[in-house]
């Protein structure tokens, strides 16, 4: 897709759909990046559960801790016990724990800032290391979830088959002027308009610029 292509889908983007403070946003409501450590916890548990269930398991941990060694000192089964609206809460539990350990020998119980040391931390992967960087260290790049893989491809922007290959491409074609708010653009488009077994392409501002509207149900 042209760079032209690509800057007229941004700037419909920006029309369209707001930014996550111009919405009732209950992951920042609720507190779930309100310090470095939560918004790293926060984004560890949130692989592969939903939004409401993280922003569940996260509300009922914070209750309790706010620190590295506060987590650390709960017994694996409260812990678990607090986390289990997430999926894979045991397996989170112990990575927790793990991770938890690791901010203390390396790092005096501080959540580093660069890509390589977030992404040595156990449970901590491309899409969270993305997501801390950006909005938590304010690094302009664009995380990749599954909505955003699907919109990107969908519109052509991207043609990639795993997310952390979408990551790459779309970062490399996004121009820096809209890489602060894209991330939350693509998303809630994903989540409101081009859902993922039906797109709602009659409700959609795209459709002109979108390969599968144009191939597969124009």
């Amino acid at each position: 897709m042209d760079q032209q292509r690509i800057i007229l889908i941004y700037e419909r983007l920006r029309k369209t759909q707001p930014t996550f403070v111009e919405t009732d946003n209950d992951w920042i409501a609720k507190g779930l990046s309100s310090t470095p450590f939560k918004a790293l916890v926060s984004v560890a548990i949130s692989t592969m559960t939903t939004e409401k269930r993280t922003i569940d398991a996260c509300t009922a941990l914070y209750d309790k801790i706010s620190t590295p060694q506060q987590l650390l000192q709960l017994e694996d089964e409260e812990l678990s016990s607090l986390i289990k609206p997430a999926a894979h809460y045991n397996r989170k539990t112990k990575n927790l724990k793990k991770m938890c350990q690791q901010l203390i020998e390396r790092h005096n119980g501080e959540v580093p800032c660069t890509r390589d040391e977030l992404l040595a931390l156990t449970g901590v992967g491309r899409k969270c290391t993305d997501i801390l960087m950006h909005f938590t260290f304010s690094e302009p790049t664009i995380a990749v979830d599954t909505h955003v893989h699907r919109v990107v491809n969908r519109l052509g922007m991207t043609h990639t088959i795993s997310r952390e290959d979408t990551a790459d491409a779309i970062n490399q074609i996004t121009p820096l002027k809209f890489k602060h708010h894209a991330h939350e653009w693509i998303i809630q488009h994903g989540m409101k308009i081009c859902i993922a077994r039906k797109p709602k392409c009659s409700e959609c501002s795209l459709t002109d610029f979108c390969d599968h509207y144009q191939n597969e149900v124009k």
